[in-house]
This record gives C-alpha cells, structure tokens and sequence, in this order.
C-alpha cells in the first residue's frame, strides 16, 4: 500500500503599487527640493533607502517635525504638498529617498549633484590641476582636444591618500587638494572627467586649454622682470605703519602752524588798527587844546 501526499498551492493574488522613481541634480553647499506631490491624509515620514530607520521628518495632523538639515513646515503639509527640502547639498548626501504615508511608499527620490564644471587655462610647463570634489574611489580621465588620440583615456585612479596613475603619467601626477599634473604642454589640452566610482557618476569635468607662446615675441635678456609684491615682501608691516605715523604727525604740525601764523598776522594787523586809531584820536584831541588856548588870548 502506497501512501500519497498531496499538495495543493493556493495562488493568492497581490497588488503591487507602482511608484515612479524621480531624479534629482542639485548643486553643492545649495538647497535642493525633493518632489512629492502626493496629499497624504495620515502620518508622513521622509526616510534614506539605505537608513530606513534613520526619519529624516515626520508630519502628522498635529505638526511637522524635521531633523537637522532637512526642513517640511506643517503649513505645506496640510495644503498637500509632501515635498522634502535639503538645506545645504553635498555628496554624503546623495542616494534614494522615499517619501511614506502611514506604511504605503508613495515617493521615490533620487538625489545627486551636478558635475562641477570648469575651465583652465595655462601657458606650457605649469601644473595642470584637476579638482576633486572627494577623494573616496574617484577615477580621472582625459579626452584630448586632438581627436587623434583615443578619448576618455583613464589616467589615474584615486582612494582617499592613495594614487595610482598610468605610466604615462605616472611621474607627472601628484595629490595635493587636487590631482596636480606637471609640466602642462599642448598635447595635453582638452577635457579631464572627474567619474564617482561607487555611484558611477561624474562629479566634475575640468577643461584645459594651453596658451601657445608667440614665436615672435622673445623676452630680451637685458629686460630684467619688474619686482612684484611677494620681492618687496621683506619691507616688516610695522615700518611701513611708523611711516605712516611720522607722515601724519608732519601733516599736523603744518596744518597747526599754519594756522597760527595766520592767527599771528590778524592780531599784529589789529594793534596796528588800534595803534593807529589811538594816534588820530591824540591828534583830535591837541588840536583842540589849542584851538580853546587861542580864544582865551
């Protein structure tokens, strides 16, 4: 006698909530607003994919409560609006975050940062330097302006303090708070791509371009180079301030005696007046005398 076991599968279906997926570029060390246009009628949570745990806000009927950083005034939750404002961007920052109502995910953001952008340009033989936003597992590669060469050559790889370069630039680069590429020439004009390689993202593309010199323009040897301000350097600050200081105090010993002999010169010109005055009023007074004597006589 044979004994059968049976088994009996029961399919029970299940839906699934489909929710689009946004991304988000913002720039660094600037605000940057996560959408979520969903009106939710119960508790709200903003969470990282990668710390659920971690709530960045939580609004319910009552309030709205945002954790450093981060910022959802109630005001905007009761009016429906459930988007997550970052105040201060940088790359720590950057992943998936969900937005919940009660226990239904009805938001997904991803949030990264637009490739810092910009451009340098050099005479030959000075340093080329390529910014790194970070240093934790970049790669650094090059596309010439020359469309002879292959493009988006990697030449070096870079994790925290540690560098590895292709030989070709493997005596030429050094990491200080840049990649720093010595001895610049023409063959090296072009675009340095600055890859994220744990997000797989650019973070920054550098274009160098290299000043020719003129061939006809020689610097003669006679010409010596006029003195810049790091040669006068050996001139001590508190020199130049007692200059300063003895100009001042000869400045007022003018301004002062100036103005006392122009005081001198009024009162020398009223005892003149008054000197003179006094004279004629004599004078007057004599001729008066005389006049009365000659009448009596």
């Amino acid at each position: 006698m044979h004994l059968c076991a049976g088994v009996i599968l029961l399919l029970v279906p299940c839906v699934v909530l489909s929710v689009d997926r946004q991304k988000v570029f913002g720039n660094l060390h600037e605000s940057a607003s996560l959408p979520c246009t969903v009106q939710c009628s119960g508790e709200l949570t903003w969470t990282r994919f990668q710390k659920q745990d971690d709530v960045l806000v939580r609004c319910s009927s009552v309030s709205c409560r945002s954790k450093d950083g981060f910022i959802l005034s109630y005001e905007q939750y009761l009016k429906g609006n459930s988007s997550l404002t970052m105040l201060k961007a940088d790359y720590s920052l950057r992943g998936l975050y969900m937005a919940k109502c009660v226990s239904e995910t009805v938001c997904e953001v991803v949030f990264t940062l637009s490739p810092l952008e910009m451009t340098r340009v050099i005479a030959p033989g000075e340093a080329i330097d390529v910014v790194l936003p970070h240093t934790d597992l970049v790669d650094v590669s090059f596309t010439a302006s020359d469309a002879v060469q292959p493009s988006n050559l990697q030449i070096c790889s870079v994790d925290k303090e540690k560098i590895q370069c292709s030989p070709d630039y493997k005596e030429r680069a050094s990491l200080l708070n840049t990649l720093q590429i010595k001895d610049g020439d023409v063959s090296d004009s072009g675009n340095y791509t600055v890859q994220d390689i744990v997000n797989d993202e650019t973070i920054a593309i550098v274009t160098v371009h290299m000043r020719e010199p003129s061939p006809d323009i020689k610097p003669s040897p006679d010409i010596k180079p006029c003195p810049d301000i790091k040669q006068q350097e050996g001139v001590p600050v508190w020199v130049v301030v007692l200059m300063l200081m003895v100009l001042l105090v000869v400045v007022a010993v003018l301004v002062v005696g100036y103005v006392m002999h122009v005081r001198l010169r009024r009162e020398v010109q009223q005892l003149r007046e008054n000197a003179e005055n006094s004279r004629l009023a004599l004078l007057q007074q004599n001729g008066n005398l005389d006049f009365h004597v000659s009448q009596e006589l």
